[in-house]
C-alpha cells in the first residue's frame, strides 16, 4: 500500500477512535444521571442538601458540557483538531472523576464513618467498573476518570483505615480489574476499527475496479456494437447501390441464381425486366448530374412504392434497371410494367425554371427450362433493345429463347 494511503488509513483509524471515544463517553454520561440521582435520594436524609445540590451540580456542569463538546465532533473537522477533542475530554473526565470523588468529602463525615457509607461506596464501585467499557476506547481518559475518583476515595478510606481497609483492599483491585479489562476492551475496539476500515477500503477498492470493469464492458459493448454497425453498413454498401438505396448488380445476380434451382424444380413462373431511363444522357447535359441523380433517386422510389411484396428491383447500370417477378406470369408482367411506364411518364420535375418529365422503356422475358441468369437478363435486354427502336416509353416482350 502506497505511503499517501497508509497516512490516510492512519487519520481514519484516530478519528474513528475518538468518535467511538466520544460515543461511548455520551453513554457514560446518560448512566450517570441515574447514578447521581440514587445518591442524592440516598444521601438526602445523611448530609446537608447544600452539599448534595452543590456534588449533584458540579457532576451535572461536567457531564452537560462534555456531551455538548462531543457533539461538535464531525469529519469535517481538520487533523490537528482531533487531537484537540481527545485531549479535551480526558481532561473532562479526570474533571468527573474528581467530581465523583469529592462525594466522599461532600457527603461523608471522614472522621465518622457511618453505615450508610455502602453506598456511596458501592455506587464508586459501579461508576469505576462501568467506566471500562465506556470510556476504553482511549485508555488515557479511562486511566484519568478512575485514578482521580480513585484517588478521594482511597483518600477517604486511608483516614478511617482499619473500618475501610477491607474497602481499600477492594478499591484496588476493582481498579487493577478495570484497567485490565479497559486495556483489552481497547485493544479489541481498536482491532475492530482497523478491520472495518480495511474492509471499506477494500470494498471501494473492489467497487472501484468493477466499476473499472463496467466502464471496459460498456465500452466494449458499445465497440462492439459500432463494429456490427460497420459490418451492416459495410454488407449494405456491399449489396446496395448509394445513389439510389436499391440493390446493386452484384446481389440481384447472386438472388436470381439463387432462385433458378427452386424455379426448375417446381416449373414456377418467373419474369425478368430490364428497364431504361429514356434520353437520361440529355438530362444530364442539359440540367447537369445533380439532376439526372435526382431523377434516378425518384424513379427508385417509385419502383419501390409500386411493386408487389415479394418482388425486387436493382439499379443494373447507370440509368439501367433491372426487376424480378417470382411467381408472376407473362401477361400479370406486362400489365404491372405497363402501370409502371404509366407511373414514370406522370411523374414530374422541376430543374430551375423548367418543368419536365420523363419516359422509360421496359423490356420482358420469362423464364423457360434451359435459362441461366445471363440468358434470362440477355433476352429481357434485347426486348428493351426493341423497345428503344420501336420509339422508346413502351414495353417489349420476348418470351422464350429463340
Amino acid at each position: 500500500m502506497p505511503y499517501a494511503n497508509i497516512k490516510n488509513m492512519q487519520d481514519e483509524i484516530d478519528f474513528e477512535i475518538v468518535n467511538t471515544y466520544l460515543q461511548q463517553s455520551r453513554v457514560s454520561v446518560y448512566c450517570a444521571y441515574f447514578l447521581v440521582l440514587f445518591l442524592a435520594v440516598s444521601f438526602y436524609r445523611v448530609a446537608a442538601t447544600t452539599h448534595i445540590i452543590i456534588w449533584a451540580a458540579l457532576i451535572s456542569a461536567l457531564y452537560s458540557y462534555t456531551v455538548y463538546t462531543s457533539l461538535q465532533f464531525s469529519r469535517e473537522l481538520p487533523n490537528y483538531q482531533i487531537s484537540f477533542f481527545r485531549d479535551r475530554q480526558h481532561f473532562l473526565h479526570i474533571l468527573s472523576g474528581l467530581a465523583w470523588g469529592s462525594a466522599f468529602i461532600l457527603l461523608l463525615d471522614s472522621r465518622h464513618p457511618q453505615p450508610t457509607d455502602f453506598r456511596l461506596a458501592a455506587a464508586t464501585a459501579v461508576v469505576i467498573a462501568f467506566s471500562a467499557s465506556t470510556l476504553s476506547a482511549s485508555m488515557r481518559g479511562l486511566v484519568g476518570f478512575v485514578s482521580a475518583i480513585s484517588f478521594l476515595s482511597a483518600l477517604h478510606y486511608l483516614a478511617n483505615f482499619d473500618y475501610f481497609r477491607w474497602w481499600f483492599v477492594g478499591l484496588i483491585g476493582l481498579v487493577a480489574s478495570c484497567l485490565f479489562f479497559g486495556w483489552k476492551a481497547n485493544k479489541y475496539i481498536l482491532g475492530q476499527i482497523e478491520n472495518r476500515l480495511l474492509n471499506v477500503t477494500y470494498i471501494d477498492e473492489l467497487r472501484a475496479l468493477n466499476d473499472k470493469i463496467e466502464a471496459n464492458n460498456q465500452d466494449f459493448i458499445k465497440r462492439n456494437v459500432e463494429l456490427q454497425d460497420m459490418q451492416k453498413r459495410l454488407q449494405l454498401l456491399a449489396s446496395n447501390d448509394e445513389l439510389t438505396g436499391l440493390h446493386n448488380r452484384r446481389y440481384i445476380l447472386e438472388r436470381i441464381e439463387e432462385k433458378l434451382p427452386e424455379i426448375r424444380r417446381h416449373q414456377l413462373n418467373f419474369c425478368v425486366i430490364m428497364m431504361d431511363v429514356d434520353h437520361f444522357k440529355s438530362i444530364n447535359d442539359e440540367f447537369g448530374h445533380v439532376a439526372g441523380d435526382e431523377v434516378l433517386r425518384t424513379t427508385a422510389q417509385l419502383l419501390m412504392r409500386e411493386l408487389r411484396q415479394g418482388d425486387m428491383v436493382a439499379r443494373y447500370g447507370g440509368e439501367e434497371f433491372l426487376i424480378l417477378l417470382p411467381m408472376t406470369e407473362l401477361s400479370s408482367a406486362e400489365s404491372l410494367v405497363e402501370r409502371l411506364r404509366s407511373t414514370i411518364e406522370k411523374q414530374t420535375y422541376t430543374f430551375g425554371d423548367t418543368l419536365i418529365s420523363i419516359t422509360a422503356s421496359f423490356g420482358i422475358t420469362q423464364h423457360s427450362p434451359e435459362d441461366t441468369a445471363d440468358k434470362m437478363i440477355d433476352r429481357a435486354d434485347k426486348a428493351l433493345y426493341q423497345a428503344k427502336l420501336a420509339g422508346r416509353n413502351c414495353v417489349k416482350v420476348i418470351a422464350k429463347p429463340d
